[in-house]
């Protein structure tokens, strides 16, 4: 039987270490939450060695699955990460199990729960003396810009300078997982110095990454916004038959048309779940006008889990896309049959 551990640990602001044993990421922020899993996992591999994962889906792990994992000890001795993803559903209905296993974890795993929203109780207490629970969201736009400066040289081998990594943020927005996406591809695009340094100058941005009007972007979102609340891709897939095919349009910017409107659900399903009204979610998912309607009638159909999963999915294409994975039409049509399944 495993050993239960019992520990006073800190009562300050919370922080992911080798001593986290319950650990929790909710929001909308994938880059943020990747950042804290890394942060977990280098901890955890520096001080007990070889670290194994077990990955289960909140949607149908039982709570034997989960804990059964934890309590057991590997074949191989190595210390276990156990996580549990989309985990909204499973928290809910194994609460009281929770709490209970909080009370007393296992010091030879760490069970990472990581779910788009979380709803706050007695077992909040219990997770913050063995870990934390660390909300995931976009940073401000001025926090935004500084990371793509630094990520620029720590990550793509190029400077960004700041004012091209402002106005990456004004044209994107400050989704991270999105920012990261277009700075890969500005440094391939930039042309390396004479100290062979690749620098993606404010030029490049203006060039590479126009404004699209909110008309433009509104005639690819509308049409996806109707095939996701009706659950057809009918609708969406006529719009990049006309945009295409019929218009000559290049994919790359209905693409980008796509993730955007994906990355503006994802927030929004968050805020809606979480009690803001309706002009609040607008206003942060930044729709105005006739758009609101259309907007908000999806977004009462999305769970944040769903809403999650699409970002995802369009972010994956986008990629793909750019990776010279598949071809770019292809990939745009696959994004929108994805989007408009209900049973995702």
């Amino acid at each position: 039987m495993a050993k239960k551990k019992t520990t006073t640990r800190r009562p300050a602001a919370p922080a992911v270490d080798a001593q986290t044993r319950v650990l929790v990421l909710h929001g909308s922020e994938e880059m943020v939450a990747k950042r804290h899993m890394d942060t977990l996992r280098a901890a955890l591999s520096a001080e007990h060695g070889e670290v194994e994962v077990f990955q289960f889906p909140g949607k149908s792990a039982t709570v034997a699955d989960v804990f059964d994992e934890l309590r057991g000890y590997s074949l191989m001795m190595t210390y276990k990460l156990v996580v549990v993803d989309d985990a909204g559903q499973w928290v809910k209905l194994h609460r009281d199990a929770l709490q209970r296993y909080a009370e007393q974890p296992v010091d030879h795993a760490t069970l990472v729960l990581r779910a788009p929203t979380w709803h706050k109780g007695n077992v909040d207490k219990a997770i913050a003396k063995v870990g934390a629970v660390l909300k995931c969201e976009p940073p401000s736009a001025a926090e935004a810009a500084a990371w793509l400066v630094a990520r620029a040289v720590d990550e793509h081998d190029a400077t960004l300078v700041k004012r091209a990594a402002s106005l990456l943020v004004d044209r994107l927005g400050p989704h991270l997982m999105l920012l990261d996406t277009e700075l890969a591809k500005l440094a391939l695009m930039a042309k390396p110095g004479k100290d062979g340094a690749r620098a993606v100058t404010l030029e490049l941005v203006q060039e590479a990454v126009g404004r699209t009007s909110e008309e433009k972007a509104w005639v690819i979102q509308e049409p996806l916004l109707k095939g996701i609340t009706a659950g057809s891709a009918k609708e969406p897939l006529a719009m990049v038959y006309d945009l295409l095919d019929l218009a000559g349009h290049d994919p790359v910017p209905v693409m980008w048309a796509v993730t955007d409107l994906t990355r503006k659900l994802s927030v929004a399903a968050s805020m809606k779940a979480a009690g803001e009204s309706d002009q609040a979610i607008a206003k942060a998912a930044r729709v105005w006008g006739p758009q609101v309607g259309p907007f908000m009638s999806a977004v009462r159909g999305i769970s944040p889990a769903r809403a999650a999963a699409m970002l995802q999915a369009a972010l994956r294409a986008d990629r793909r896309s750019k990776s010279g994975l598949g071809d770019a039409r292809r990939n745009l049509e696959g994004v929108c049959v994805t989007l408009a399944d209900k049973s995702q």
